[in-house]
């Protein structure tokens, strides 16, 4: 495994042990008696367990299957620290089990995306999303404030399966909040890094793009932090403007600097907005489909509607890659 990895696992279970430790000398704990097993010793038996954990480090043998003596996925260690067996080597029950428990956050997380798009007149808005696993770390959010401003988000949050689904189930709620409260790209963003930053363990960031579009002036407000620039057709032009980051992912800087910009959405213009996904979907041999593609993609298929688009741009990836190796979701706005 390795040590970039170990050593955040080290650090996790060190904080998470000390943390216990500090609330056990305190005397809070002997304050609390449940029915049955007092907190004190049910935390006694975590902190024997991240003690464990903590051993295995270092003697080289954390994170190592019992049976096969392979490496136990990190992203199920970061679920479960105490796993010391892959998954295919688990008892049939609890493999089961196990299936149950993901069916059920799959359901919660699409229960947590937008079931509609908005209706904004004068705009063609589609929107679809595919998780290369029962899970997504991929997430696209609509919402509306008092001031009449329309908001849209898509962003990414790095890794894969349970671990990111968990922390962007988070991060939908919090926009649930944040959004219709703010009408400031850069005041989410940095809110969302306030709330966000201390919570990464093996997850590093999040790329995420927070735009606000106003309908009467067609103006669009936005702060892309640290997500793959969208593509913008101007139509009055016939040529492709990319819209780069203005500030780092969320996660990665205690003081990050974001900035907004404003860009006018006339007649005919098309925002295409996707996860990386897209771009890094590859065949076998290693090639990806990459930005070219995407570019002559929207160049080639611009006089389509919002719906057409999308449709036809996920058939040609999947053609492409049949195989998803990471999650893909694109989200495009065009102006009628």
């Amino acid at each position: 495994m390795d040590n970039n990895v170990l050593d955040r696992f080290r650090s996790s279970l060190t904080q998470h042990r000390d943390e216990l430790l500090t609330w056990l000398d305190s005397g809070l704990s002997q304050q609390d008696i449940h029915l049955g097993n007092t907190p004190v010793q049910d935390v006694l038996k975590v902190v024997s367990q991240l003690k464990d954990a903590l051993e295995r480090l270092n003697h080289g043998k954390f994170g190592i299957c019992e049976i096969c003596h392979e490496e136990v996925d990190p992203q199920r260690l970061e679920l479960d620290y105490t796993a010391n067996v892959c998954l295919e080597h688990l008892p049939e029950e609890q493999m089961r089990a196990l299936e149950r428990d993901l069916e059920m956050a799959s359901q919660v997380q699409r229960g947590l995306l937008p079931s509609d798009t908005p209706s904004i007149p004068g705009v063609d808005i589609a929107v679809a999303t595919q998780p290369a696993r029962i899970v997504s770390g991929d997430f696209f959010n609509f919402f509306g404030n008092q001031a009449g401003l329309q908001g849209l988000a898509i962003g990414d949050v790095m890794g894969k399966g349970l671990p990111a689904s968990m922390l962007m189930s988070n991060l939908q709620a919090s926009l649930q909040i944040l959004g219709p409260e703010l009408q400031d790209p850069v005041m989410i963003a940095r809110r969302l890094n306030e709330l966000f930053l201390n919570n990464m363990k093996l997850i590093r960031f999040i790329s995420i793009f927070l735009g606000f579009f106003q309908p009467d002036t067609k103006l669009l407000t936005y702060c892309n932090a640290g997500h793959h620039p969208p593509l913008l057709w101007k139509n009055s032009d016939n040529k492709i403007i990319s819209l780069p980051p203005t500030g780092p992912a969320i996660g990665i800087s205690r003081q990050p600097v974001y900035k907004s910009e404003t860009i006018s959405l006339e007649a005919g213009d098309i925002l295409l907005l996707y996860t990386d996904g897209i771009i890094e979907a590859r065949k076998d041999s290693g090639e990806e489909f990459g930005d070219l593609r995407l570019n002559t993609f929207l160049h080639d298929h611009h006089k389509q509607t919002a719906q057409e688009m999308v449709d036809e741009l996920l058939q040609e990836v999947r053609q492409f890659s049949p195989r998803l190796q990471d999650d893909i979701t694109l989200l495009v706005l065009r102006m009628e």
